[in-house]
C-alpha cells in the first residue's frame, strides 16, 4: 500500500466542548462562581485560551474552600499559584465540571500535564463525572498511554453506557489495534447514539479501508466531510482512499485541503507527495516529504521504502 493510513488523524476526541451552566448549577454554587465560569467559557470558544483558563480558576476558586492562610480575596491574586493549590475542600460538585473545562484549555495551549492534573482532580471531587473520564483517555492517550485510556473510556461507559464520545474514541484506537470487528461494534453503536458526530463516521471509514472495503471507507469520509467542511482528517482519509484507486488528481486536492485545514497533518504532506511521485512531479513531491518530516521526523525510514514503491508503480504504467 502505498499511501500511509493513520486513524489518529481523527484522534484524540474529547467529550466536551465547554459545559453550559444551564446544566450544572447546584443550589450551592455562588453566583459569582457562575458568571466567572460562563465568562471563562466565552473566552475558550473565542480562543482565549489565557483568559479562559484565568476564569475558570476563579470559579473554581469560589466554589471551593481554601486553607484560610493561603485564601485572599483580591482580584490581584496570582491564578498560576490558585490554580494549583491542593489545599481545596470542595463544598460543591460545581467544581469538578470547572476543572474539567480548564482541562480542555490547558490541552488548548498543550499544556497535557496540567491537563492530566485538572482531570485528576475532577475525579476525585466526582467520581461518577462520565465525560471527565472520557476527557482523561483523551489526554492519556495523547501523552502515549492507550492502555490507560482505553481503561478510562472502559470506566465512562460503565457509568454512562449512552455517552457516544466514548465509543468512538475507543472503536478509534480498536481500529489503529486492528480488532476490526470490536472496532465496528464501537463506531456502530456511537452512530446510533449520535448520528451527527462526524469523527465516529472518520474512524469508521478508517476500520473500513483496513477492511479492504473502499466503497464504503469512501461514503463514511463523505459523510463526515457533509457534516464538519472543516474536518482536515476527513479529507486526508479520503485522499488516502482516492490514491489507493489510483485517482491521484481527486487524492491530492483533497490532502491540499486537509493541510489547508491543518498544517501539521504529516501524513497528509507525505501522502501528497507520494502522489505527487506517482504523477512524476518529483520537485514538488521533496517538498512534501521535507514538511512531513519536519512534523515527526520518525517517518524517515519508512518515507524511504515508500517512495521506491511510488517510483516504481509509475515505471509499470
Amino acid at each position: 500500500m502505498l499511501a500511509r493510513l493513520s486513524s489518529s488523524l481523527c484522534i484524540p476526541l474529547l467529550a466536551l466542548l465547554v459545559w453550559s451552566t444551564a446544566t450544572i448549577i447546584t443550589a450551592q454554587t455562588p453566583t459569582a462562581a457562575l458568571n466567572y465560569f460562563e465568562h471563562g467559557s466565552k473566552r475558550y470558544r473565542k480562543g482565549d485560551l489565557d483568559g479562559a483558563i484565568a476564569d475558570f480558576t476563579r470559579a473554581i476558586d469560589i466554589s471551593s474552600n481554601l486553607n484560610n492562610d493561603k485564601r485572599r480575596h483580591d482580584d490581584s491574586l496570582d491564578v498560576a499559584m490558585r490554580s494549583d493549590n491542593d489545599h481545596v475542600t470542595v463544598i460543591d460538585p460545581f467544581t469538578a465540571r470547572a476543572y474539567t473545562s480548564r482541562a480542555l484549555a490547558r490541552v488548548g495551549k498543550g499544556d497535557l500535564n496540567g491537563a492530566m492534573s485538572d482531570l485528576n482532580r475532577s475525579i476525585r471531587i466526582h467520581p461518577g463525572l462520565p465525560e471527565s473520564y472520557v476527557d482523561r483517555g483523551a489526554v492519556r492517550y495523547a501523552q502515549g498511554d492507550a492502555e490507560g485510556a482505553l481503561a478510562d473510556w472502559n470506566r465512562a461507559i460503565q457509568i454512562d453506557p449512552q455517552l457516544a464520545p466514548a465509543y468512538v474514541n475507543r472503536g478509534a484506537v480498536r481500529t489503529k489495534r486492528g480488532e476490526l470487528d470490536a472496532a465496528f461494534a464501537d463506531l456502530n453503536l456511537a452512530i446510533a447514539l449520535n448520528q451527527h458526530d462526524a469523527r465516529a463516521y472518520c474512524h469508521r471509514g478508517f476500520a473500513w479501508f483496513d477492511k479492504g472495503n473502499f466503497d464504503r471507507a469512501l461514503a463514511d469520509f463523505d459523510l463526515a466531510i457533509k457534516l464538519d467542511s472543516q474536518f482536515a482528517g476527513a479529507f486526508a482519509g479520503r485522499g488516502t482512499v482516492s490514491m489507493s484507486r489510483n485517482r491521484l488528481d481527486a487524492a491530492i486536492a483533497d490532502f491540499t485541503r486537509a493541510i489547508e485545514l491543518n498544517s501539521q497533518l504529516s501524513n497528509a504532506y507525505m501522502n501528497r507527495g507520494l502522489a505527487l511521485v506517482m504523477q512524476g512531479n518529483e520537485a514538488a513531491a521533496e517538498k512534501d516529504f521535507e514538511r512531513a518530516l519536519e512534523i515527526d521526523p520518525g517517518y524517515r525510514d519508512e518515507l524511504k521504502s515508500r517512495i521506491a514503491a511510488a517510483r516504481a508503480w509509475r515505471q509499470k504504467r
